[in-house]
């Protein structure tokens, strides 16, 4: 039987406009080396509309329309939903009982990971010579040239307004 991996109860509330909306989000494994992404959504305390995102997939390819559609409607500019902890009248819930998490799926981040690194200072640049009209390059050694330091100027040397 199918299980619930990963769960997201969202609800949307305006008493000056009667907005009283519910919208939920599972990432079901279905046991088969497949995953579903569902949404429900509708009034609070009414029946809710079950609709799949998508159906019997890869889990990267469910998991990132479950991020997509939660990123969607928790920054609507109009209708934003708040993340709220359940929904006891959830048809999926029913169906498939309660939230456990399956020890086979490895979650990975849908976005990349960048590490950044300190640049290192007064490097010297290695600089191939340019190639002549020719095709012939100038001269067959590289020109080693020091790292150029862009900012203060005449640094470490007098300026001419000085005396």
């Amino acid at each position: 039987m199918p299980e619930i991996i990963k769960k997201c109860f969202l609800y949307h509330y305006d008493s000056s406009i009667n907005s009283d909306k519910v919208f939920n989000l599972f990432l079901i494994d279905n046991k088969d080396g497949t995953y579903s992404a569902i949404s429900e959504h509708g009034r609070s305390e009414t029946k809710l509309n079950v609709k799949p995102l998508v159906e019997r997939c890869s889990l990267s390819l469910a998991q990132s329309r479950y991020t997509e559609k939660r990123f969607e409607k928790i920054n609507h500019r109009r209708t934003a939903y708040i993340e709220t902890f359940n929904c006891s009248y959830s048809p999926t819930v029913k169906k498939y009982g309660v939230v456990t998490v399956s020890e086979n799926v490895a979650y990975q981040p849908p976005a990349k990971v960048i590490e950044f690194k300190p640049a290192a200072s007064e490097q010297t640049t290695i600089i191939t010579p340019a190639e002549k009209e020719s095709g012939k390059q100038q001269s067959q050694e590289t020109i080693e040239r020091p790292k150029r330091i862009r900012g203060a100027l005449n640094l470490n040397q007098l300026d001419a307004l000085e005396f």
